[in-house]
């Protein structure tokens, strides 16, 4: 076969690579909408905020942090701030802070633990501890970190 096509092996490994993202993914997705109401991306947004914003970070530093453009960080934050998840304020003519509210802390309190739950039940239990190792081997060497 020519360099430009897939041999049969690689694209098995490709299309259970994306299975396998898109099934855990789902999975936990699921999982924490079942138990605190929030989407995946309502769930990203909060904690990043929690986690590395103390709460409150700039639009920016938000979206870059979970890999998003502007727009559609924009769109998620107007969706939020609609259910009162987060509230978002212009600092500045270029500095927007968004800021988890109560109702958004609320919100984590069952989610966290459904996602750490569902984490371990859809991915990491169904590895035993090698497997778990080579599976952070071979993601460092993919992600190249």
């Amino acid at each position: 076969m020519s360099d430009d096509v897939l041999e049969p092996d690689e694209v098995a490994i490709w299309h259970a690579f994306k299975r396998m993202g898109e099934s855990v993914s789902a999975a936990v997705e699921r999982d924490i909408l079942a138990a605190s109401g929030l989407t995946g991306p309502e769930f990203g947004v909060l904690t990043r905020l929690v986690d590395l914003g103390d709460g409150r970070l700039r639009q920016q530093e938000l979206a870059t942090s979970m890999r998003w453009d502007k727009s559609r960080l924009s769109h998620q934050i107007t969706r939020m701030q609609k259910r009162d998840l987060v509230s978002r304020n212009a600092v500045d003519a270029s500095t927007v802070m968004v800021e988890i509210t109560d109702a958004g802390r609320d919100a984590l309190v069952p989610a966290r633990p459904a996602h750490a739950e569902s984490i371990r039940a859809h991915l990491l239990d169904r590895l035993d501890e090698r497997g778990r190792a080579e599976f952070a081997a071979a993601m460092e060497a993919i992600l190249g970190d």
